[in-house]
């Protein structure tokens, strides 16, 4: 056919070289193929598919082929799509399919039984190798690839096994570079640095806000939608009305239902007369975050601020007791706060948060643009806090020079929707970054 006859052009074919962009292919005795030996016995590489798009992708016939005649009965396939499969018969069946979605980490629970899997098959012959591949064999790949790296204690911590990968994989060194998906990496490093279980932890959350203001939302209008998802379920759809003259927005939340594992908190940014676009969204895990600040007491705290310290006197003054506190009311007032449980606060700035990170010229977020989300533990695992303490720096006030803003529920579709991957929301390397 044709498409095997051009795909039969090898080391001469223009296309495949374009197509992977700057990720190294292997151009060696005959073949071309985008993919890399990341270790001798760990490769990286991009799908294995057929017919027409096998021209411009690895074609299934070639990489069997090469995987034949480099490594008879010793290699097995690890899949990584969620989005497609393929005829495992052509590789002997030796394929494990571990799928998770483009551009999103995998959930937690798979990284630990693909690291073992790899790591048994890898120890039963010293000639075996394992070939891990997604679509286009670089994001999602890289996740897992590093992950095992971590697992057999290649490198002591994720940024080092990141940046291995980088370098092995890619010309430019950018190898996983979507933040939610290192982000993963480093949470697998966690349990294995600390040789920890993980567990679900079940939170509540309280609030989000956003440090400053992001730079289109400055002297105008608007509001800020978000969906909040555990896993790919939608758990909280909300609105909240931006006014003019905030510098900080803090978003309290009524009515969030517990969530727990790995969260998803997608933003859009809606204005008057335009239409509803996406700012950034973020993933994290809720066993992971471990910094606890003293949650809000208006009593105890904000009534040490002065009533003009952000220039909004008259909105803060609606919030501050009359008259001071008496010496027994403060100190009972504090001994409860002790006993209550601390509140756990996740701080990612901008460059950590997925599309924003791309925003290198600032025009959408200043540099120093940041998302704090604070939460409380429900359950065993609220009254399991109270013996857990663990340090942390900025912990003040959650909601010191902060103007809360207007919440305005949404039953729009709209803000129901959490809108699939678009050009404009993929990575550097759009709709190859795997």
């Amino acid at each position: 056919t044709m498409a095997s006859t051009i795909s039969n052009m090898k080391v001469t074919n223009p296309i495949k070289g374009l197509v992977s962009k700057r990720r190294k292919r292997y151009t060696q005795d005959g073949f071309n193929l985008d993919l890399t030996y990341i270790k001798e016995n760990l490769i990286a590489m991009g799908f294995p598919a057929d017919r027409l798009e096998g021209v411009y992708r690895n074609h299934i016939d070639d990489v069997v082929k090469f995987l034949e005649a480099k490594h008879k009965d010793h290699y097995k396939i690890y899949n990584l799509c969620s989005e497609r499969k393929y005829d495992e018969s052509k590789f002997q069946q030796r394929v494990a399919n571990y799928p998770f979605d483009d551009h999103n980490p995998p959930k937690i629970e798979v990284i630990r039984p693909f690291c073992d899997d790899v790591h048994e098959w890898l120890c039963q012959d010293t000639c075996n190798v394992a070939a891990v591949h997604c679509k286009a064999g670089k994001g999602r790949t890289g996740v897992m690839v590093c992950c095992y790296l971590i697992h057999a204690r290649q490198f002591p911590t994720a940024n080092e096994a990141l940046n291995f990968y980088g370098v092995m994989r890619t010309t430019d060194t950018k190898g996983v570079t979507i933040p939610s998906q290192r982000r993963y990496v480093n949470y697998y490093a966690t349990l294995v640095q600390e040789d920890l279980d993980y567990k679900p932890v079940s939170v509540v959350i309280k609030e989000i806000r956003f440090e400053p203001l992001p730079t289109f939302f400055n002297g105008t209008q608007g509001s800020v939608q978000f969906v909040i998802s555990e896993g790919n379920k939608k758990v909280l759809a909300s609105e909240y009305e931006v006014r003019k003259g905030l510098t900080n927005v803090q978003i309290k939340l009524e009515s969030c239902p517990p969530v727990q594992g790995d969260i998803k908190i997608d933003f859009y940014n809606k204005q008057k007369m335009i239409r509803k676009e996406k700012m950034f969204h973020f993933w994290f895990n809720t066993f992971f975050v471990r910094d606890e600040v003293l949650p809000d007491r208006s009593n105890v705290v904000s009534s040490c601020r002065s009533s003009g310290e952000n220039g909004n006197s008259e909105q803060q003054n609606d919030t501050l007791p009359e008259r001071s506190l008496s010496c027994e009311e403060r100190a009972s007032s504090l001994i409860n706060l002790e006993m209550e449980p601390k509140l756990l606060m996740l701080r990612i700035d901008k460059w950590d948060l997925d599309d924003a990170h791309k925003d290198k010229t600032n025009k959408m977020f200043p540099p120093d643009f940041r998302v704090c989300v604070a939460m409380s533990r429900v359950g065993e695992d609220a009254v399991s806090s109270l013996w857990k303490r663990h340090s942390s720096s900025d912990t003040g006030d959650l909601t010191k020079d902060l103007v809360v803003a207007r919440e305005t529920p949404s039953e729009s579709s709209e803000a129901d929707s959490t809108d699939s991957s678009t050009a404009e929301e993929e990575d550097e390397d759009g709709w190859e970054s795997g």
